[in-house]
């Protein structure tokens, strides 16, 4: 009987490029590569380039195929197909195609593929800030807002693998619209460009000074009060967002991630405050809000994560 390999094939699928990786049992990424993606482009003209070079990494890091491959990407993706039925707005092509399908075809490895947050809250759980945690969210706070759940040490997925979306609960019915159809999301209050927008609408004259969240968040921590009080908003928005939460799953930690993030405590301490605001008190006592770990490689040990999970490693 052929032994298993000790490696996997990583994806990390985003709007202008790919990021892929060999990563072993341990969440080590043996090697890594970057490939450019337009969004405009067809489906193959988009993951064809991704399999050659993942076929290019793969033969210069010896070892032999994978075990498997694991795939992560924004949007509602059918966790059995790999097939991303939905939410794809920013890479049209992909709508109703599998990636994983495509994938393993062409690297003939086992192929999974699941939402991009997910696939960062499984790699939390197994190589970053939710080690050792029963129950956590995470939220991906970058241009738009995603989740990702563990309850009872595993990776909570829901019924059809769409649990997490917390970037799309509603927290005032007369807010402004979203794309998504409804009003009010979260996602209009904290995301990246809503932080940059409350920035502006409080600099006046200043408002070049920061075209960027992690701009604003520089003069919040000089103490520019247009800018503290963008991150207050963003804050109050998140923490109303995660008392709601806590006190409906009861869970041990609310880890912040995605590039916003690196703001810091600028963004972390208004949310701390905000969650014992909106959540039950005994419920919201001892949950940390905490920074996830991973940085700019939680997808890619998302992925990977995903891999070794339906291997069952």
């Amino acid at each position: 009987m052929k032994e298993r390999s000790e490696r996997v094939a990583a994806v990390d699928l985003g709007g202008t490029s790919a990021k892929i990786g060999i990563v072993d049992r341990s969440g080590t990424i043996l090697a890594r590569d970057r490939v450019s993606i337009d969004a405009r482009a067809g489906f193959e003209d988009i993951v064809g380039p991704v399999a050659m070079a993942l076929a290019e990494l793969l033969a210069g890091s010896g070892g032999g195929p994978p075990a498997g491959i694991g795939i992560g990407a924004p949007g509602f993706i059918d966790p059995d197909t790999g097939t991303i039925v939905g939410g794809s707005e920013n890479i049209p092509a992909m709508q109703g195609r599998s990636p994983a399908a495509y994938l393993a075809g062409k690297l003939t490895a086992p192929a999974w593929a699941d939402n991009d947050a997910t696939c960062a809250a499984a790699a939390e759980l197994a190589y970053g800030a939710g080690r050792g945690l029963r129950g956590f969210l995470l939220v991906t706070v970058g241009t738009g807002i995603g989740g990702g759940l563990v309850l009872g040490g595993k990776v909570w997925r829901g019924m059809r693998g769409f649990a997490g979306e917390i970037g799309h609960v509603s927290l005032d019915p007369c807010g402004p619209p979203c794309p998504c159809g409804s009003r009010g999301c979260l996602e209009q209050y904290a995301s990246g460009p809503a932080i940059v927008r409350a920035w502006k609408a409080c600099a006046g004259t200043r408002a070049a000074e920061a075209e960027s969240p992690l701009e604003v968040a520089r003069l919040a921590r000089a103490g520019d009060p247009a800018a503290l009080e963008a991150f207050a908003g963003a804050g109050r928005a998140l923490g109303q967002a995660l008392g709601g939460t806590v006190n409906l799953l009861d869970i041990e930690a609310c880890l912040i991630g995605g590039g916003v993030a690196d703001a810091g405590e600028v963004l972390l301490e208004p949310v701390r405050r905000s969650l014992r605001r909106y959540a039950y008190p005994l419920v919201a006592e001892g949950v940390r809000v905490i920074a996830a770990e991973l940085g700019n490689d939680a997808g890619l040990l998302g992925a990977a994560a995903l891999a070794w999970e339906r291997l069952g490693a």
